[in-house]
């Protein structure tokens, strides 16, 4: 697959999950941090998650992406390691067993 199909695929299974799908937005961005990426956001129970792909490691099966363990932030990158077909299941894992900073989930459950 190439790098459309792979963000595409990305997308279209996000937007399928109940609770999530409405909220995904994914934007093409440049940083020195990062290089050439994409930001993938969704949010679900009152949480965000901030996700960081860049644009040569989606083009492979298996891919490293990061995500801000605090979104409002610009610090706190967390690393993870997906395939194309894992990676929605990984992004669930992060909303359902809460992988964010302390900080972050104390803001949104008050």
């Amino acid at each position: 697959m190439d790098l459309r199909e792979n963000i595409n695929k990305i997308h279209s299974d996000l937007i399928l999950l109940e609770g999530i799908g409405e909220t995904v937005t994914i934007k093409e961005s440049t940083s020195k941090e990062f290089g050439n990426h994409f930001v993938i956001t969704a949010e679900h129970k009152g949480m965000t998650a901030k996700m960081i792909v860049e644009k040569t490691e989606i083009e492979k099966g298996v891919f490293n992406w990061g995500y801000y363990s605090n979104p409002n932030e610009t610090t706190g990158i967390v690393e993870r390691r997906s395939s194309l077909n894992e990676f929605v299941n990984d992004v669930i894992d992060i909303f359902e067993k809460k992988r964010f900073d302390s900080d972050y989930l104390s803001q949104i459950t008050d």
